[in-house]
């Protein structure tokens, strides 16, 4: 390892960051953690029921044992934001929004995604106003109040069981023409009379005043009709989209999803560039996962800096 130089920089300190993180701390490797936060899209999760060795956690206190488990080996992240990545002869040169200058010999994107948008006219008016991406966050804000949730996969049914314990009516809204939760899901969320599934409808405008979001205006697509519908709180569930910036900076190729394209081994397609998570084209974007591939990629390029060396 030359002076100065890191061997690696992991940006993102989500589940496949943290992983890799610790990982890095084992093989007693010159690392950097840079992040602007740190949980990622944990800290937006419900009860968390599939993650081995945990029965029931919630992701604040996932979010909290992991970075237990950094202070306990001394890891810290430099919370920054990277904003630029460029190759610079044998190795990298990142920039970050504070002005700092990191050189490192590789890379790990470890970014993860970002809620995808609904683009329909009020919802940036009303962001934060009553359209939320976080109902693990905002779900108690709306108690005795009618909501809706759109998205009908696992995300959106999590949402809907949250709000149960707030809210007096959920309209449960998918674009489809079926619900895509798992069954166990569907089965807890709609025993309960309070949630009204609409099919087949799209969401056309947000609408509301100064105090927040009154009503959403709706499009039957069966029919091609248009319709109101009061409600103080939209939860938008639609999936999320791979944050890829620096990726696109390094040339890195990604597929038609907008997903870094990685091998067995996390390697994308710039040499000395590993992606690790939900940014990947990985099948399952789950936590459980994330936090393998993290220990994986860094593994991974751990071997081919050893074996590379002169």
């Amino acid at each position: 390892m030359r002076e100065g130089i890191y061997d690696t920089v992991i940006v993102g300190a989500g589940p496949a960051g943290i992983s890799a993180a610790i990982y890095a701390v084992r093989k007693r490797m010159n690392f950097l953690l840079v992040s602007e936060s740190v949980g990622g899209q944990v800290l937006t999760s419900g009860d968390i029921e599939n993650f081995l060795g945990y029965a029931e956690i919630d992701g604040v206190q996932f979010v909290d044992r992991m970075v237990s488990q950094m202070n306990h080996l001394g890891i810290e992240p430099l919370l920054d934001r990277v904003v630029s990545a460029r190759r610079e002869g044998d190795h990298f040169l990142l920039e970050t929004l504070s002005g700092r200058r990191i050189p490192t010999r590789t890379l790990l994107l470890c970014t993860g995604s970002e809620h995808r948008k609904l683009n329909v006219p009020g919802e940036r008016e009303f962001t934060g106003r009553g359209v939320s991406y976080c109902y693990t966050c905002d779900a108690p804000f709306f108690r005795d109040a009618k909501v809706a949730v759109v998205g009908g996969g696992n995300a959106g049914f999590e949402a809907v069981e949250q709000l149960l314990n707030y809210a007096s009516e959920i309209y449960l809204i998918e674009l489809g023409d079926k619900l895509r939760a798992d069954e166990i899901l569907r089965e807890r969320v709609l025993k309960d009379d309070r949630v009204k599934v609409l099919l087949r409808t799209a969401v056309r405008e947000i609408r509301g005043d100064a105090s927040g979001v009154k009503s959403l205006l709706l499009e039957d697509l069966k029919e091609g009709k248009l319709r109101e519908l009061e409600v103080s709180g939209v939860f938008v569930e639609i999936g999320l989209v791979p944050k890829t910036e620096l990726a696109d900076q390094l040339d890195v190729i990604k597929n038609e999803k907008g997903e870094i394209v990685i091998d067995c081994n996390n390697r994308t397609s710039e040499e000395g560039v590993y992606a690790a998570g939900d940014c990947t084209n990985i099948f399952a974007k789950q936590i459980i996962t994330a936090a393998g591939e993290g220990a994986k990629a860094l593994l991974s390029l751990y071997h081919e800096l050893i074996y590379s060396r002169r």
